[in-house]
Parts: C-alpha cells; sequence; structure tokens
C-alpha cells in the first residue's frame, strides 16, 4: 500500500505556534455544515490565556508544505484540566448559525424577494458579520448554478446558514445533472472566503483507491433499497411497487409534493431506482486528505467486486498526532444518470 513519509503538522493560536499538541481532530460531515477541529494540548498553563473566539490555524503539510492552512477557525469551546487543555474550534461557517449568529425573521414586510442565495449572504455577512473585521472572505463568492431566488421564502428566527441549506435544492427534474451545490470554504492565506461549488461530474476525472494505493482498510454497510413506496396525492392513495418482493418488502413514502398521481409515480420510481445503489463505504487511507467533500473518487477492491465504480466523499476525517496522520472517507455510491429511463 502507499505511503507518505513527510508529515510536518503544525498549529497556530493568533500569531504564536503551538509546538506541543498531543493531537489534532478535523471531522466534516458534508451538507454545508460547520467543520471542527479538536485539540489536545498537555500544557496547563496555556488555560490561563484567553482563548474564546481566537484565531486558530492548522496545517497538515501531508506530503509537503501547506502554502495555506488545512483549516482556519475560531476558538468556540476551551475545556482545562490539571494536565491538558481541550480546544473545539469551528471554521468561519459557525458565524451564519446557532448561538454566532444573527437570527432574521422572513415576512411580507421585511426579506430578501430578489435576492440570489449568493446576493442574500453577500447582505448579511456585510450587514451583521463583518462588523469590525473581515471574519468572511466575500471575495470569492458566487451564486449557485442554476442560480436560485430567495423571492416568496418566508420563516421565523432562522439562521442565514439554515436559509442557505433549505434553499440548496436537490436537482430532481434535470436527469443529466444531478449534482448538488455546496457552500465551501477556500482559504487564499489571509482569510477563510466562502464560495459555492458544484460537486463533480461522473465524467470528471477522479482519484482512484486500491489497496495497493492508498486504501489502508474499508468497511462496507448495504441498506435494503424500498421496493413498495406509497403517497397520498388529492385524496387519492398512490402506491409504487419497484421490481419484485423476493427478498421481502421494504416500505418508503415517496418523497415531495405532486399535482397528480402520475407525477408521484415518477417521483416514486426515481426514489428507488437513486435507492438500489445506496451502499455506504469507509475507508481508512493513506491518501485523500485534501480531497472536498462531494468529490467524485473511483473505489476498486477484489474481495468487494459490487462496490467497484465512482463513489462521492459525503464526510471526511482526520486525525492527527505527533507520530500518525490517519484520514478516514465516507462515501456513498454515486448514483444512476437516469433519463436512459424517460423518453423526450
Amino acid at each position: 500500500m502507499s505511503s507518505t513519509t513527510y508529515s510536518n503538522p503544525r498549529l497556530f493560536i493568533g500569531n504564536k505556534e503551538i509546538t506541543n499538541f498531543s493531537s489534532v481532530g478535523f471531522t466534516e460531515s458534508g451538507k454545508s455544515q460547520v467543520s471542527k477541529l479538536n485539540v489536545n494540548i498537555p500544557d496547563p498553563e496555556l488555560r490561563r490565556a484567553t482563548l474564546e473566539n481566537k484565531e486558530i490555524k492548522f496545517f497538515l503539510n501531508y506530503g509537503s508544505d501547506d502554502n495555506v492552512p488545512f483549516f482556519r477557525g475560531r476558538i468556540r469551546q476551551a475545556t482545562p484540566s490539571d494536565t491538558a487543555i481541550q480546544i473545539v474550534a469551528h471554521d468561519v461557517r459557525t458565524f451564519l448559525t446557532g448561538i454566532e449568529s444573527i437570527p432574521i425573521s422572513l415576512t411580507d414586510e421585511s426579506n430578501y424577494d430578489g435576492y440570489t442565495i449568493g446576493q442574500f449572504l453577500h447582505s448579511y455577512i456585510t450587514e451583521f458579520v463583518n462588523i469590525n473585521e473581515t471574519v468572511i472572505g466575500l471575495d470569492m463568492l458566487n451564486d449557485t448554478d442554476p442560480v436560485v431566488s430567495l423571492s416568496n421564502v418566508r420563516g421565523k428566527n432562522l439562521s442565514a446558514l439554515k436559509i442557505v441549506t433549505n434553499n440548496l435544492k436537490d436537482n430532481q427534474e434535470d436527469f443529466e445533472d444531478i449534482r448538488l451545490n455546496r457552500l465551501m470554504i477556500r482559504d487564499d492565506g489571509t482569510k477563510s472566503n466562502i464560495v459555492f461549488v458544484k460537486e463533480q461530474g461522473l465524467d470528471d476525472a477522479a482519484v482512484s483507491f486500491t489497496y495497493s494505493d492508498g486504501i489502508k482498510s474499508l468497511s462496507v454497510k448495504k441498506r435494503p433499497a424500498p421496493n413498495l413506496l406509497s403517497a397520498e396525492v388529492a385524496g387519492v392513495n398512490v402506491l409504487y411497487k419497484h421490481n419484485n418482493f423476493v427478498k421481502g418488502i421494504t416500505g418508503a413514502r415517496i418523497k415531495g409534493r405532486f399535482d397528480s398521481p402520475d407525477e408521484a409515480t415518477k417521483a416514486a420510481f426515481i426514489q428507488a431506482k437513486k435507492a438500489e445503489t445506496d451502499v455506504e463505504i469507509t475507508l481508512n487511507t493513506t491518501k485523500g486528505h485534501y480531497l472536498d467533500i462531494g468529490n467524485v473518487v473511483f473505489v476498486s477492491v477484489q474481495d468487494y467486486p459490487e462496490i467497484t465504480g465512482k463513489h462521492r466523499i459525503v464526510s471526511k476525517s482526520v486525525n492527527c498526532s505527533k507520530s500518525a496522520v490517519i484520514c478516514k472517507l465516507q462515501l456513498a455510491k454515486e448514483k444512476p444518470q437516469l433519463s436512459e429511463y424517460f423518453s423526450n
């Protein structure tokens, strides 16, 4: 299996380098949610410093020196003990959600009608976040593809991130392009910028993972796909049977709202067809540390021939100590293109 001999992780709190940390753990769960950094520092003297809201930077330096931080964020929790201190930091998306953010209500009188999601974020961050300093960089902020409008979006006490994620819709109509938009972080060396990134396409080049190149170990979990789906549309019960029931019945509700039973049946087929490939794969790897959530990878292993093919990264964790770096990628089987099942 492959290995990387060079690893020189570095940690900074403010402008001070912390050289005696014992472990650093990074987790990113996807779905445009806040990523986290957990740090263990065996230095009880550090607890005397004011750490709350301080900037923290972590350079993984795996394989070569990083030009920009692997993680940049703000300390949200510091728990000291007699011998050490535990630190939890969040990336800058933390200022768009939770207790760190200013909630807003969208009403008929006060709203973002006519704004795109990108325009909304620029306005919100300028007004409520970047007040005394540039906390969230806007230099790379763009719009989603396709562009999404916030016209007629209403709600009470909403976080900015919730408004964004609620409106980053799965592309259910375009069967040739079912990729999602994600709100990601891009560091330019001085600050963390937010940017919308569309997932890689199936035709894009994918990093290959095999036992001889990248995979240390893997686990596979497959859920039974639903084959009996139902919904109620305008008082009519819609029941869709997918394939046969040789292996038993697995029921599910048809997702979405529909104007007709035919529309619900079509949605049921799409839902069931996508679920046929639902499989969770966890890779413990020697590479892939810098891959993004949403990137497509190619997996090929002889003992699991059914999972050979392209998969999408849905979450990632990197745990680092002075002696080892462990990367874990959570994958989901890439969904099939569905246009071949429908005539134009």
